[in-house]
């Protein structure tokens, strides 16, 4: 029996859901007094391919579909200076969007395309950026309907064409699909992402030979292509070519060693290829790899079932879910970190933190993993370990502003003034509404030295007054000092 098919994927999505933070109440941003924002799911971003087309004159050059993460904080920083001078204010927003979903805040991002898209609704590159935006989300009809407009207000993005083909392959729409793959061919001919649909469309038709063609091409325009590698081995199968299956496999595995369609292909080839041992541990790793995909779907399951509960305020029914997802895929960063902010709000904190620690373990990329878990060691007083976590999270994902906010504060206990500072506002470049940011940043500004014999500077008077403004909460937790010195010295 061969392996299933894989599913053609377009070049310009993200591999996973984007990541959100979760505050520990419902709705709230995180909390001055209790400063662990809770963050169910990492973020993974990966770069588009996009086709740059040059100015016109007059206008701004194009926005590009992701932006560096070393260029996120200052492209949010242009991208919000353009809009407060009001200039090309519907590619300004654009810009921010793009700089906001490429940093992590998918939230953000989709608040600044949808200003942008108010402004311009023929922004094709606004309405890929949202599709881009609800594909994480797994909101898939309202990407497919998003890609759509992308492609009626520019009938030349190669990108837009191609994510709008994967939808509708997944909906079993080969004729749809197939009118965008040949419209990108017509683009471009050696587009390596259109080759590899031209070659499910002749897979799906029965034209193995003319899909084994189609798949060679693609590979020869990108060899590290891994799909298309594996769907070039499946198709030669069903040619018995086993030879040429067998290579195809091995330089699909040699990309995603534990792809268990693939391991299992390469195993038929060399089976039929007479490689008796070869092939029979070749089907042991995939029985292997094919266990351990269906337990991890089954702790999929149950991690989700306990963000359900989470959120309806259970949470001993979460932690459960959690702990199931776990005993099915202990190595799940996921369920680790959600666990730990279900035991962070049992006040179970050595616990959490464990839980914390783990999911960092098991994701070292996880930056609201390293957030949270941050956060627990500052708790602890352990500003040192804090710090670093922090600093993971913040070169994980420049756009993190919870990171940068959480970053300011240990940096502030640790008595680092300045830097503690630069970290406040950074994570108000990102999220200006952020209040908590506002108001720390003016009680640093207010215990600097040069402030202790003088009355509060407008700087810090500003940004106490508007955190406060943001959330008026905050003004409890004001330093008797500071809240004499705002009242006798105010306006």
């Amino acid at each position: 029996m061969a392996p299933l098919h894989r599913k053609f994927v377009a070049p310009a999505g993200s591999g996973g859901p984007l990541g959100s933070c979760w505050p520990l109440t419902p709705g709230r941003r995180v909390s001055l007094l209790i400063p662990l924002a809770l963050c169910l799911l990492p973020a993974a971003l990966a770069p588009a391919q996009v086709t740059e087309r040059g100015p016109a004159q007059g206008e701004i050059a194009p926005t590009p579909a992701v932006i560096k993460a070393e260029d996120v904080l200052s492209e949010v920083a242009a991208a919000r200076q353009a809009i407060h001078e009001h200039r090309h204010p519907a590619q300004a927003y654009l810009r921010l969007g793009t700089a906001l979903r490429s940093g992590g805040d998918p939230q953000g991002a989709l608040d600044a395309i949808n200003l942008a898209l108010s402004l311009d609704p023929t922004l094709a590159a606004a309405w890929l950026q949202k599709g881009l935006i609800a594909k994480d989300r797994d909101t898939l009809k309202t990407a497919s309907a998003d890609f759509q407009r992308a492609v009626e207000a520019d009938p030349k993005s190669i990108p837009a064409r191609l994510e709008l083909a994967a939808m509708l392959f997944g909906d079993g729409n080969f004729d749809g699909a197939g009118a965008q793959i040949e419209a990108v061919l017509r683009l471009d001919p050696q587009n390596p992402h259109a080759l590899d649909g031209l070659g499910f469309l002749q897979l799906q038709r029965g034209d193995l030979q003319a899909a084994a063609v189609s798949f060679r091409k693609a590979v020869a325009q990108k060899p590290d292509f891994p799909e298309a590698q594996e769907n070039l081995g499946d198709t030669l199968l069903k040619l018995e070519d086993w030879a040429g299956a067998r290579a195809a496999f091995e330089q699909a595995l040699k990309a995603e060693p534990d792809e268990a369609m693939a391991v299992y292909g390469l195993a038929t080839a060399l089976r039929h290829l007479g490689e008796t041992a070869q092939a029979e541990a070749q089907f042991a790793k995939a029985r292997s790899l094919m266990t351990m995909n269906t337990a991890a779907v089954r702790a999929q399951g149950e991690n989700n079932r306990g963000l359900q509960l989470w959120y309806a305020g259970d949470l001993n029914g979460a932690a459960a879910a959690f702990r199931s997802a776990l005993a099915d895929d202990a190595s799940y960063a996921d369920a680790h970190n959600n666990l730990g902010g279900v035991l962070w709000q049992q006040k179970h904190s050595s616990q959490a933190t464990a839980e914390f620690a783990a999911a960092v373990k098991a994701n070292p990329d996880f930056a609201k993993a390293r957030n949270n878990y941050g956060n627990a060691l500052m708790s602890a007083g352990d500003l040192k370990g804090a710090v670093e976590q922090f600093q993971a999270a913040v070169s994980l994902e420049p756009g993190f502003a919870t990171g940068h906010f959480s970053l300011g504060m240990a940096l502030a206990k640790a008595g680092e003034s300045q830097r503690a500072e630069d970290e406040f506002r950074k994570a108000l470049t990102l999220d200006p509404q952020m209040a908590v940011a506002h108001f720390e940043l003016g009680l640093l500004l207010a215990s600097h030295p040069s402030s202790a014999a003088a009355p509060l500077d407008s700087t810090a008077r500003s940004e106490l007054e508007e955190g406060m403004r943001l959330d008026p909460q905050l003004r409890a937790a004001l330093p008797a000092k500071v809240a004499q010195a705002l009242a006798t010295t105010g306006p």
